[in-house]
């Protein structure tokens, strides 16, 4: 990923715009046939990948309201939290998603766990434009195959670099997407015109806290 040697590096007159994409429940929503065609598709062994179906299905959950359990709901998707498969099996049905991103001229990408975000450098801002854009409408796309939703009102961007006044037009579905001027990436928050001033000064106040 190039989202903070980009903040650090902003080369003279060159543009960078990351969307940080956010996924309502993630990980309880992928689909227990999309992570089996996944498997397969990897050429797992069959033995191996009706274990990993087995292992997904035939799980439920209940709802309580105060003192009222609901009856038990059969899952068809998510993988099990706090498992050490789950994450696994997350990014193998992922990994489909990220060849088609790896087949947009300009566009960069990087998955941490259920965190995505796309990147485009240039020093043209149409071509950030038409690089973001059209994964924007990929991922879209290959989520609604997959049975997943991408927030769109938690959806993000922002730029890096040389200064500039007009907005990207980017769209998840029918949502314009806001810019923010500092965002959180794992953690760490961005500031396109001061580096990481921001998230140090915050690390530090942070760190004062706990010595005092």
């Amino acid at each position: 990923m190039q989202v903070t040697s980009a903040v650090r590096r902003r080369r003279d007159g060159e543009k960078t715009a990351a969307v940080f994409i956010d996924y309502a429940r993630a990980f309880d929503s992928v689909d227990h046939n999309c992570i089996v065609k996944a498997l397969m598709s990897f050429g797992v062994e069959m033995h191996l990948v009706a274990w990993m179906a087995d292992f997904l299905q035939g799980r439920t959950a209940q709802v309580r309201v105060n003192n009222t359990l609901s009856e038990d709901i059969r899952l068809t998707c998510g993988v099990p939290q706090g498992s050490v498969l789950g994450p696994l099996l997350f990014i193998v049905t992922v990994n489909s998603l990220s060849k088609r991103l790896n087949c947009i001229p300009g566009l960069q990408h990087g998955f941490f766990a259920d965190d995505l975000t796309i990147v485009c450098e240039s020093t043209d801002r149409s071509a950030i434009q038409k690089a973001i854009q059209p994964g924007l409408d990929c991922i879209t796309r290959w989520s609604e195959e997959h049975y997943m939703e991408v927030s769109a009102e938690k959806t993000e961007y922002t730029r890096f670099g040389a200064r500039e006044t007009n907005l990207l037009s980017l769209k998840v579905g029918e949502t314009i997407l806001k810019e923010v001027r500092t965002p959180t990436l794992l953690g760490l928050t961005l500031q396109p015109q001061k580096g990481l001033s921001k998230h140090v000064q915050g690390a530090k106040a942070a760190a004062d806290a706990r010595l005092c």
